[in-house]
């Protein structure tokens, strides 16, 4: 088999098209062409089409993956996930995750920090949601422990619980017990420790509503 053509494809300059013989053989990404030194006039053996083959194979799952990667960082796992969920080979799945790593496309302790700077912006979270979500995109526990240290959970309770606490003095007849009893339920549920908890509620009654707490009563009271 003699390489005839090399061509450029006209709907994708990033892929080559490859004539043996006068005959189309196969499109592959023009990266590989070059990592294989392809040429014209060259012949091409069986075990050089198999390696073509499986580098094409290779790439259009770096791509998926990129492409995945493209919208937000992701963990390493997640992008684990979603190549088999494109019913990619496990080998290639390894192999891309060994690409990815190389060009440093893909790092968990990033994608913690991000994750977290994420929620600290959007929608603030205790540490505990934190780490629960952390976990479920496959991040190790090592990575969470480093980059979660719940030092801010005061500020992020305060600011994830103010629109809620002005919303609930806008109610009629609105006492503390009342304010207590559902703004302390709603930021347990973004995972604040009761103890954040309780005195964030208490912060924001003062402040928003000008009393002073006069009772130190649990949240189900």
């Amino acid at each position: 088999m003699r390489i005839t053509g090399l061509q450029p494809q006209a709907n994708n300059p990033d892929r080559t098209s490859i004539f043996v013989d006068e005959h189309f053989l196969m499109g592959v990404n023009t990266l590989i062409v070059l990592k294989m030194g392809l040429r014209l006039g060259q012949e091409l053996t069986p075990a050089q089409v198999q390696q073509l083959e499986e580098e094409e194979a290779l790439q259009k799952a770096v791509d998926r993956a990129m492409n995945y990667l493209s919208f937000r960082p992701r963990s390493r796992e997640e992008v684990r996930r979603y190549l088999k969920q494109k019913q990619t080979p496990p080998e290639l799945v390894d192999a891309v995750i060994e690409r990815l790593n190389q060009l440093d496309l893909i790092n968990d302790e990033s994608f913690a920090s991000f994750w977290i700077e994420s929620r600290e912006r959007f929608r603030p979270k205790g540490a505990q949601a934190i780490k629960n979500e952390l976990k479920m995109k496959g991040v190790k526990r090592e990575v969470i422990d480093e980059v979660v240290t719940g030092e801010q959970d005061e500020e992020l309770a305060l600011r994830a619980g103010r629109k809620k606490a002005l919303s609930l003095l806008r109610q009629p007849n609105m006492d503390y017990n009342a304010f207590r009893t559902k703004l302390g339920p709603f930021l347990q549920r973004r995972g604040f420790s009761y103890e954040v908890t309780k005195r964030v509620v208490q912060q924001l009654w003062e402040e928003s509503s000008q009393e002073p707490v006069e009772d130190d009563e649990d949240f189900s009271s």
